[in-house]
């Protein structure tokens, strides 16, 4: 073995130790709360979500410790060298991120319903209102704040020792497909393709803005939107799940790929951003 073999493997298994340790509060706190939050039950239930958004308050909490002690400690980084930028402006890329999911879904939404597939709402606008605004708090702290502050930050940040760019992306998504594989029990082609997919896109705009806050406020808004469609009997969709799919993944991703790439992070939304080394 030569010695640039031998550093790169002493490489990638400091790294791979790191991402392991890392990894550890998120899939045992998304596991433990799986495990309490029974499978038969209404998941607009407004107890059934404050138990979801006390258990993210958890996980977060757990998760965003343990990388900012490996980055400060470990890696000897600073918090934003990892994608953890300050959310002071970091709010406003998460509000643009949230954005640019939004509007293309709904304009998608719209399209559908003129040509008989509408989305109705089945509940008072007061209880769909209640019901949207739990259920995001419990997608922000449970999975968009600490998957994207470990996968989009702290593993991107690691893997940014072994490889560049898309090779980064691609490594991390693939990583992020296999967490949730793992994590769900779920081995079903589809569902990992689509893991895949929002892997690769979050990713994306990790590197575009060199920040975490765009990828957790367009991961909250579109698992809200795709929770609350496809779980939730506050929404009712009168088209097939294909038709859904392309309305919430597809095209909004489409639009924020060409978006992004065309025109970048507007100046107001991210003043003096970088992408990543």
């Amino acid at each position: 073995m030569t010695h640039a073999t031998a550093a790169r493997s002493r490489r990638i298994g400091s790294a791979a130790w790191r991402i392991a340790l890392a990894v550890l509060p998120l899939g045992l706190g998304l596991t433990l709360a799986t495990t309490l939050l029974p499978a038969a039950q209404d998941l607009s239930d407004p107890a059934t979500l404050a138990i979801r958004i006390l258990a993210g308050l958890v996980i977060s909490a757990l998760t965003i410790a343990v990388v900012a002690l490996l980055v400060r400690y470990v890696d000897r980084k600073r918090l934003r060298d990892a994608g953890l930028t300050n959310i002071r402006t970091g709010w406003r890329l998460a509000i643009w991120g949230a954005v640019v999911w939004t509007v293309p879904a709904a304009l998608t939404f719209g399209v559908l319903a003129l040509v008989g597939a509408p989305l109705t709402v089945t509940v008072p606008l007061p209880d769909l209102a209640g019901t949207v605004v739990l259920l995001l708090l419990a997608v922000l702290l449970a999975e968009a704040i600490p998957e994207e502050a470990l996968f989009r930050g702290y593993i991107t940040t690691v893997l940014g020792a072994l490889t560049r760019g898309w090779g980064v992306i691609i490594v991390q998504a693939v990583l992020f497909t296999l967490f949730a594989g793992l994590l769900r029990q779920n081995w079903n082609p589809v569902d990992l393709s689509l893991f895949l997919a929002m892997g690769v896109g979050f990713g994306y705009l990790r590197m575009i803005t060199g920040s975490v806050w765009m990828p957790i406020g367009f991961h909250a808004a579109f698992q809200t939107g795709s929770q609350l469609i496809l779980s939730h009997d506050a929404v009712d969709f009168a088209g097939d799940t294909g038709a859904a799919m392309l309305a919430l993944g597809v095209i909004p991703f489409t639009v924020a790929a060409i978006l992004v790439s065309s025109t970048g992070i507007p100046r107001i939304v991210n003043p003096g951003g970088r992408a990543p080394r």
